[in-house]
């Protein structure tokens, strides 16, 4: 659960997806068997409860509460109630999420909870389907968040598709050089070509969050700790950038980074030589993304560790707009028939007819693709082969997808890539 906020910027894909559409102030239907409850946005006389439930679910200080709502805005806020008695909430962070180099409008989740006597009786469940109903109606194609629980978050439909991984290396048993032909400085805040150097290298990485204000502060002001943002140009242009932050921890000192990134050679090795210094110190530096970035790849020696810290969950919203949204090989092309089985949101059941050109897919539903492959997938199958999370033979053996041999090379040479991870935590 993170405390976080942060600057905003215009928009720089076609979906546009973190300046998402403005909250529809509205109750979801009724889902059997808890017809009395409706989930609906929150007062500002409903956030002092909301603040007892959550800080007790998740165990931290209740004054915590506040400052964490108005960070993530009180619009963000969702209440779960009973006959006018609160019984629940969540937070939702709207922002975007990156697939075949596009960004998908995506419906982030976090501090889901419920008051101890509703627990174990499907109310989170119930909770969640409405969430994703009503983020449907406002055009998000996806939901993303990193659970407590499984088991819960499979009855409302996500399914595992993708880790945060954590890099980490001892600084002193580094030897790296330095780059004389860059400039490395420090700056405060975080500036707007910082944040557009995210926007340019985050796409080449699938489930990379298109990052909205909540995300952001998590990055420059992450609860616990004070960071410092350091630059790396050449020539007057930005070429990468640094957020540290230096922590100690008895004998021993860590420097952790929020967020690293570069668009050359030069300035990664810049940053790395950067992150060594702390040598004196520290005994471990430790970033987050995926198992094979850049600056990884450059470290010049084997003393490095890489390792999951947690998996995210997925969920297809809107599996027509989320098919249509997203990026796809380019190499990639043919006619396939999707049948879609969604045992908690039907309205998504039924027939794609997807066809694939020049990186962009047409999805027309209700009807098959004619003298096409077909495949049939649950909604949590479609979520983890749309990720690239699993190839088809993997969810045909775990009971989640239903296709013959032609449909499965088809849909592994459609959902190829790199393995979906995520920087960000929320």
């Amino acid at each position: 659960m993170a405390l976080v906020d942060g600057p905003r910027r215009p928009s720089t894909n076609d979906a546009q997806a973190w300046r998402a559409p403005k909250a529809v102030v509205m109750v979801t239907r009724p889902m059997a068997p808890h017809s009395d409850l409706e989930l609906s946005p929150a007062l500002d006389a409903d956030t002092d409860r909301l603040g007892d439930v959550l800080s007790h679910a998740f165990g931290f200080p209740r004054d915590e509460a506040s400052l964490w709502f108005e960070r993530a805005g009180i619009e963000n806020l969702r209440v779960l109630k009973r006959g006018g008695v609160l019984r629940g909430g969540l937070v939702e962070i709207p922002m975007g999420q990156w697939f075949g180099g596009r960004s998908v409008t995506m419906m982030g989740v976090a501090g889901v909870g419920v008051v101890p006597e509703e627990r174990g009786r499907g109310v989170a469940a119930h909770m969640m389907v409405s969430m994703l109903r009503e983020a449907r109606a406002r055009g998000f194609a996806l939901s993303t968040l990193y659970p407590a629980s499984v088991t819960l978050y499979r009855r409302a439909g996500y399914e595992r598709a993708g880790a945060r991984f954590a890099i980490s290396f001892d600084p002193r048993m580094l030897d790296l050089p330095r780059v004389p032909e860059v400039t490395v400085g420090e700056v405060s805040g975080t500036p707007e070509d910082v944040v557009a150097l995210y926007g340019a290298t985050a796409p080449r990485f699938p489930g990379y969050i298109d990052r909205g204000p909540y995300v952001w502060t998590r990055v420059s002001k992450p609860r616990g700790h004070v960071t410092k943002t350091f630059t790396v140009s050449h020539g007057g242009a930005l070429e990468g950038y640094v957020v540290v932050s230096h922590a100690m921890g008895g004998a021993d000192t860590s420097v952790l980074v929020t967020d690293l990134a570069a668009t050359t050679s030069r300035a990664a090795r810049a940053i790395l030589r950067l992150l060594a210094e702390y040598r004196s110190l520290a005994t471990v530096v430790k970033w987050h993304g995926g198992p094979s970035d850049l600056f990884t790849n450059l470290l010049p020696e084997r003393h490095h560790t890489v390792s999951i810290t947690d998996s995210f969950m997925l969920r297809i919203v809107d599996v027509a707009r989320a098919l249509s949204l997203r990026g796809w090989p380019r190499g990639a092309g043919g006619s396939l028939t999707l049948e879609v089985d969604d045992a908690s949101m039907p309205e998504n059941s039924g027939l794609y007819a997807v066809t694939l050109e020049g990186g962009r897919a047409t999805v027309a539903t209700g009807r098959a693709a004619a003298g096409a492959p077909r495949a049939k997938l649950t909604e949590r199958g479609l979520a983890a082969l749309y990720a690239g999370h699993a190839p088809a033979h993997v969810l045909a053996d775990a009971g989640w997808l239903e296709a013959d041999d032609a449909a499965r090379v088809l849909l592994d040479a459609w959902f190829a890539g790199a393995y979906p991870s995520m920087r960000d935590f929320f």
